[in-house]
């Protein structure tokens, strides 16, 4: 088998997979980071890929909003749940959600 058949027999796979590739521009210093990030973050096992990194974050990260999305409930102004609630129509009102709260969900 060829390196080109094999390459497109391994974007076939991912593909059918559901994986998608994407690109990301860092600087040099968020390259180095993210380099030293997944050489201490790896642990004994080794230095984590920086696929493996970012996909560990993104799903720590989904865990954690998860988690504080169950605790919102409905907003204390407007009834509705949150973090819709009014969609932000009362943001301006001391007692919106939106006006100071949602901002807990930000990164």
């Amino acid at each position: 088998m060829t390196p080109t058949d094999r390459k497109r027999k391994s974007r076939a796979a991912a593909r059918a997979a559901g994986i998608t590739k994407i690109e990301v521009m860092l600087g040099s210093a968020e390259i180095e980071r993210l380099q030293q990030l997944c050489e201490i973050r790896g642990g004994v096992r080794g230095p984590y890929t920086q696929d493996e990194y970012i996909s560990l974050l993104i799903h720590r990260n989904w865990q954690q909003l998860q988690s504080q999305l169950a605790k919102l409930g409905n907003c204390s102004h407007c009834k509705s749940p949150l973090p819709g609630g009014c969609d932000g129509l009362l943001k301006g009102d001391a007692r919106c959600w939106h006006t100071e709260k949602s901002k807990k969900l930000e990164l």
